[in-house]
């Protein structure tokens, strides 16, 4: 069903459903707080345990928004740049969008 949408609402729909928990809002700017490049460690964000940080990582990777290992001491990750600029561009496409259609119906 989502093939009968276009690439934008497609693509803004799969960012979001990834940043959708607050804990992965949380996640990504704590890693992007640290430097944005994580190894050897979880990155500590409170409240949540480690495992559950590992969790959210692992959504975040699968939507492409964090690369790298995410295996405890042995990790290495990241905020994936190019895919958080096509978020962003994404979404300011989106509100462009719905800015021009409000003020057309407004």
């Amino acid at each position: 069903m989502t093939d009968q949408f276009g690439i934008l609402e497609q693509e803004l729909a799969h960012f979001t459903r990834s940043i959708g928990h607050p804990a992965r809002v949380a996640v990504l700017l704590a890693i992007a707080k640290q430097g944005n490049e994580i190894e050897g460690e979880v990155i500590d964000v409170p409240p949540l345990s480690k495992a559950t940080v590992i969790q959210h990582l692992r959504e975040l990777k699968r939507a492409g928004l964090v690369n790298g290992r995410i295996f405890g001491t042995k990790s290495k990750y990241w905020v994936d740049k190019e895919n958080f600029e096509k978020f962003k561009t994404a979404f300011a496409a989106f509100e462009k969008q719905m800015n021009d259609s409000l003020e057309t119906t407004g």
